[in-house]
């Protein structure tokens, strides 16, 4: 009688089939094409069950990098557990890093993971599971910084001030030269008409300035 009570005490307190079916989920991962440093943490229903204070809710690579080429991640496991995978790509030496968490891998045996930085690649050979890790915007390059156009507005005013310039120097230098041609002096009419045609050389390239610039595209 006293056997039968013991081993009816020793029943009672030992757990049931289905709270002590506990296993183990083993990816192979493939990270001798990577060109970056890495660390990969595996996690299943079963561990995101536990208290994330002590980390005890996935199982970490700790970095990795493609000298390490293929290993093994492991983590507790019970049937029908959901399978996830969080990937962070050490892009800095300063701590930088882009991270993508929560990946379901549910079903895989095998993941790689390659690329370069910003371009990283990650595979499974679950067909619910593949992804691209995009670069990061970079605003396009422009040197139309010049939002009000205040240097057109610059080389216009400029251009209408030579402009009135080479008509009060036109006009100075003509009546100059039929003042000399009134008195005879037609030897100096040559330097004159230099003198004319340098000032209209000068309205001309003043001119065209601002046009030239907006057509470059340069001040915006």
């Amino acid at each position: 009688m006293a056997v039968v009570i013991a081993l009816l005490g020793l029943g009672m307190t030992m757990p049931s089939a289905a709270m002590a079916a506990e296993d183990s989920y083993t990816v192979r991962i493939h990270g001798g094409g990577a060109a970056y440093l890495y660390t990969l943490c595996l996690k299943t229903t079963t561990t995101m069950a536990r208290p994330r204070g002590n980390g005890s809710d996935r199982i970490c690579s700790g970095k990795k990098g493609s000298p390490n080429g293929s290993f093994n991640l492991s983590a507790p496991y019970k049937s029908g557990d959901t399978v996830k995978i969080d990937i962070e790509m050490h892009t800095g030496l300063t701590g930088e890093s882009v991270t993508k968490d929560n990946v379901d891998i549910t079903g895989a045996t095998s993941c790689t993971i390659s690329g370069a930085v910003h371009a990283g690649k990650f595979e499974c050979d679950s067909p619910i599971n593949s992804l691209k890790f995009s670069p990061p915007a970079i605003e396009e390059y422009t040197i139309n910084s010049n939002k009000k156009k205040a240097v057109s507005k610059l080389l216009d005013f400029m251009a209408w001030l030579v402009s009135a310039a080479a008509v009060a120097g036109v006009l100075i230098t003509g009546a100059t030269l039929a003042s000399q041609l009134r008195r005879g002096a037609l030897e100096e009419r040559t330097e004159y008409m230099k003198h004319i045609a340098l000032v209209l050389a000068a309205c001309l390239i003043a001119t065209t300035a601002g046009p030239l610039i907006a057509w470059l595209d340069l001040t915006g």
